[in-house]
């Protein structure tokens, strides 16, 4: 940078967003809109107050563009960005909706919100700190991706040993990756193995015989009082994507013959 120059340097970048196809790491932000941005991300604000400059964002309507000045490399250059609200990996608190869950071998597994951070703190006087440096510092890499993690579990011998293991992220089934709770649903479901591996934060690991675990959760539901394995919305969505799978096998493939 000359001397003269001031600006922000791009640490991060969220890959759902516009931004994502101009924009690189280590690039720096010297004017948003031809206003000059200050070292220390501030832009001027009628005249005489300086305000953060992703407030200028902020003003603006969704896919709305902004100009950016950026240098990269020691060069200038000036690219247009669409801004639309970005979705976070972490839901903000919801009050008009039933949390989702699904229940197998006594693990009930939901996705990290907002409110259950603050059920637990209202809960247990504390936060929970593995949990909110991922709501913090976590970004989404593609559309409808969650935190899955196992919020409690219910006391059966088919879990004895894994009680501890609440309060966990859920990172992969039987060695896939998983994206959020339907896919963990669809998963754990449609398991044809013999056996069924659930691959936690912390190198944690649960492992259960799938035929034993899955007789047991039926247990489990009678003796806790719970109706259903999986919240209305999770199962209304998997029958969905079935019935959409059924009608793809049962389309007619097209035959083409000597006329």
């Amino acid at each position: 940078m000359r001397p003269e120059m001031t600006g922000v340097l791009v640490s991060s970048i969220n890959l759902l967003s516009d931004a994502y196809r101009f924009l690189k790491k280590d690039d720096i932000i010297l004017e948003f809109d031809g206003v000059p941005v200050a070292n220390d991300g501030t832009v001027t604000f009628r005249h005489r107050a300086r305000i953060a400059f992703d407030q200028l964002a902020s003003m603006k309507k969704p896919n709305e563009v902004a100009l950016i000045k950026v240098l990269r490399k020691e060069r200038e250059c000036k690219v247009k960005i669409t801004l639309r609200p970005l979705q976070p990996l972490v839901p903000v608190r919801q009050f008009d909706k039933h949390p989702s869950y699904y229940i197998f071998g006594g693990l009930i597994f939901t996705p990290l919100t907002q409110s259950y951070l603050h059920e637990y703190a209202d809960r247990y006087r504390m936060w929970p700190r593995r949990l909110c440096q991922l709501a913090r510092e976590e970004l989404p890499r593609n559309a409808g991706q969650e935190i899955v993690i196992i919020s409690m579990v219910l006391r059966d011998d088919v879990n004895a040993g894994y009680e501890h293991l609440a309060e966990l992220q859920v990172r992969k089934v039987n060695e896939i990756e998983i994206q959020n709770l339907r896919h963990l649903y669809r998963l754990v479901e449609h398991c044809t193995a013999l056996s069924i591996r659930f691959d936690l934060d912390k190198e944690r690991v649960i492992v259960f015989k799938y035929s034993e675990a899955k007789t047991a959760t039926s247990t489990i539901l009678t003796h806790y009082n719970i109706p259903s394995i999986a919240s209305a919305d999770l199962i209304a969505s998997a029958d969905l994507i079935d019935k959409k799978a059924r009608k793809t096998r049962r389309k007619p493939k097209a035959r083409f013959g000597a006329s």
